[in-house]
């Protein structure tokens, strides 16, 4: 009896430390990754807002926001006053990330790249630079023709 209650004990306290340790390497993944220092949580920060986009261009795209790749999850929305973004995973939901409502005027600077073997624009959110974000010149067609003259800079007629 005695025996059984020791390693109860053991047992409870392996499973006590493997929880701390895997606390300590989520925490350290997350510092290394920008954290919420940048990103979605630094654009949810300054831009968040309650509503997810009432009629989305686009969903399920890919966008680069900081460090982090969202990958086929992000639903988009044009708003008169800005982008509208949406974390959309099936089954998770947004994982605890609320819409946020960029506005056009935040956007500048951007840089030609290439994001999911596509081309691409890294955008610099805000003065001071809050963030950036990444998105393909397909997405940056579909916003450009939803916003007239607005658009021009971002479907490359500017």
């Amino acid at each position: 009896m005695d025996l059984m209650y020791l390693l109860l004990i053991a047992e409870f306290a392996f499973l006590v430390l493997m929880g701390v340790a895997l606390w300590a390497v989520l925490r350290a993944m997350r510092r290394r990754s920008g954290g919420t220092s940048g990103g979605w949580a630094a654009a949810e920060a300054m831009w968040g807002v309650a509503d997810p986009p009432r009629d989305p261009i686009a969903r399920r795209e890919n966008l680069l926001v900081g460090k982090v790749l969202w990958r086929n999850c992000v639903v988009v929305g044009v708003d008169p006053r800005g982008l509208h973004l949406a974390i959309a995973v099936p089954i998770f939901g947004a994982f605890g990330k609320k819409p946020v409502l960029i506005p056009w005027d935040a956007f500048h600077d951007p840089e030609p790249t290439r994001l999911m073997w596509a081309e691409a624009h890294r955008w610099h959110l805000g003065t001071p630079v809050v963030t950036t974000i990444t998105m393909t010149r397909a997405l940056e067609a579909k916003l450009g023709s939803r916003l007239g003259a607005k658009g021009r800079e971002f479907d490359g007629r500017a």
